[in-house]
């Protein structure tokens, strides 16, 4: 009986493992395009008859992002590798040893995309992994989860696309589209005809709601416990005035010179901060949160900013050591402010 539950724990954790008929197509190979995502629309089709399916990504040896029925139960599954630590996961989504699943009814008329990115630390030895889904029936992304992986490698191992179904099955998932992402940003076609690049919003997600009350309210309860100065609140933004400054007060529209350290708020690891030198930029193109808090000052002026995450990078995957779903805090000085040029 103990033998039997186990086998049927792990075929509903790992979906569709046990399929023999399998069909796979290189998508790039990495060195080539120095890829850190990778994209692929998915057409399920109806299928019938059926009942054990799986189509998707698969990245190196160990990552594999996929589509999948397995008898009555279906979704999308994240497999990684063995020792790799799961350090975001989605509202709802199940975890298990090296599997994350988000169970859902496969529409078989709907297209499916499936997104995998990466961001890589040299120095720490370690690379992170994000999965996402495009889920047609709300038309949003939903972050399934992001893993650490120990090691560095620059840029996505090979990847690939593929399906797996039953020996006699004589249908197949259709790829309607496959992108690599490059590390500039642009994206390319590993497809015929896909001529337009893909546009991806992950600011806001099937998640976004649920998210900010789990970050709001953990906020507040370091506030009430006296774990942050942090106690002002405007816009969503949680803020501390260091120095108020007495130069102009900055704006939105403004150049800003500043020294800044950012941390995590989870943790307190620094991610990023000026050392002897100050950095200027365009406060416009910055987070939202910045655009918020640092108009606060005047030049000269010092702040600390709580930063809950879709005030910051939402569930995107910036940085190594910035997870999807951050709560972000800086403490920036703004030592000039230059006005726009009209």
């Amino acid at each position: 009986m103990k033998k039997t539950i186990l086998l049927l724990l792990f075929t509903f954790l790992f979906g569709a493992a046990f399929q023999i008929s399998f069909g796979q197509a290189i998508i790039t190979p990495p060195d080539s395009v120095k890829a850190t995502s990778i994209l692929v629309t998915i057409g399920p089709g109806t299928r019938t008859g059926v009942k054990v399916w799986a189509a998707g990504i698969s990245i190196g040896s160990s990552l594999k992002l996929e589509l999948f029925k397995h008898k009555k139960n279906a979704g999308i599954g994240f497999r990684f590798p063995q020792g790799a630590q799961v350090i975001a996961i989605g509202n709802g989504v199940l975890k298990s040893k090296t599997r994350l699943e988000w169970p859902m009814k496969i529409n078989p008329s709907a297209d499916y995309r499936l997104m995998v990115s990466m961001a890589s630390d040299s120095a720490a030895n370690f690379v992170i992994y994000s999965a996402y889904a495009f889920l047609p029936d709300v038309s949003k992304w939903k972050l399934i989860g992001t893993c650490k992986v120990p090691g560095f490698v620059p840029f996505l191992p090979m990847t690939s696309s593929f399906w797996t179904g039953p020996p006699k099955d004589t249908t197949s998932p259709v790829f309607k589209e496959e992108w690599v992402q490059r590390a500039n940003g642009s994206w390319k076609s590993q497809m015929d005809g896909n001529a337009k690049a893909p546009v991806i919003n992950l600011l806001s997600h099937t998640d976004s709601l649920a998210q900010m009350a789990i970050e709001t309210g953990a906020i507040k309860k370091a506030i009430a416990a006296g774990k942050t100065d942090a106690v002002n609140e405007y816009k969503g933004l949680y803020y501390v005035l260091m120095n108020e400054g007495t130069g102009k007060q900055v704006s939105v529209t403004d150049t800003v010179q500043v020294n800044y350290r950012g941390y995590l708020f989870s943790d307190g690891t620094v991610f990023d901060q000026t050392t002897d030198t100050p950095r200027k930029f365009p406060l416009g193109r910055l987070i939202a949160g910045w655009q918020i808090g640092i108009p606060l000052l005047k030049t000269g002026g010092k702040i600390k900013l709580v930063i809950p995450s879709h005030l910051a990078y939402s569930i995107r995957t910036r940085s190594p050591k910035i997870p999807p779903n951050s709560t972000l805090v800086f403490e920036i000085e703004v030592l000039e402010s230059i006005p726009a040029v009209k």
